[in-house]
């Protein structure tokens, strides 16, 4: 008080406080997740397989390993074949493992797809009765879909692949990550397609993820076709 008034009387001004200046992080990366370039591997590299799906899965993969061999033909099918282990969980997500039924969308070989994509394959059964799964493989594989175009061993890559052969409504209408890749793992809890075009937010997805059994057979040792 004593300075001040000396100042003042002396009719010096008070000096200010010096200006300090704060450096604030700017934050750049405002990009919502699911319009990065990288989402799928981002997701990939934060999934972690829920503990109580464990043993579920490993029991799946049990049921890759004894039927590998019909897999692995598939894939050698075309130059650039879609990776066995991936096949093995499209085959999961389709028509439950299945060998009675289309790879396309599950119904049975006995006949030509009933649900989307509907009538395929186009050609008749080579046997002139009923189709084999390898039949139907590689018709959903690779005559419809061209997979064999596609660079399997990049992981981001692959992973839009497999969301793609379902279908991108998660993708690109929806605020959840897909079922279909994600369910059995942290990124996933509920909300689902029920139907064609018909969601529902508080549906739960039974089925493992592909991305779960992928995930797992990688921490196994299992290849799975991408790093």
């Amino acid at each position: 008080m004593v300075t001040t008034a000396i100042l003042f009387a002396s009719g010096r001004k008070p000096a200010k406080p010096p200006h300090v200046v704060v450096d604030v992080p700017v934050i750049t990366d405002t990009v919502p997740i699911k319009k990065r370039k990288n989402y799928h591997e981002i997701l990939w590299n934060t999934a972690e397989v829920k503990g109580s799906q464990v043993f579920r899965i490993d029991k799946t993969i049990s049921t890759y390993i004894e039927n590998k061999s019909k897999y692995v033909e598939i894939e050698k099918l075309r130059t650039g074949g879609v990776p066995a282990a991936i096949i093995f969980t499209l085959h999961g997500r389709e028509s439950t493992w299945s060998f009675k039924k289309h790879l396309h969308e599950g119904s049975l070989l006995t006949g030509r797809t009933k649900w989307v994509p509907k009538g395929r394959p186009k050609a008749p059964p080579s046997n002139g009765s009923v189709y084999t799964f390898i039949e139907s493989a590689e018709d959903a594989l690779y005559k419809l879909k061209d997979l064999e175009s596609v660079n399997w061993k990049d992981l981001n890559t692959a992973l839009y692949t497999i969301e793609e052969y379902n279908g991108l409504g998660y993708l690109k209408y929806r605020p959840i990550h897909s079922p279909y890749l994600w369910s059995g793992t942290n990124h996933y809890t509920s909300g689902k397609y029920v139907a064609d075009g018909k969601y529902s937010s508080t549906a739960t997805d039974r089925q493992l993820g592909t991305c779960s059994i992928l995930k797992r057979m990688s921490d196994r040792g299992i290849a799975i076709g991408f790093n």
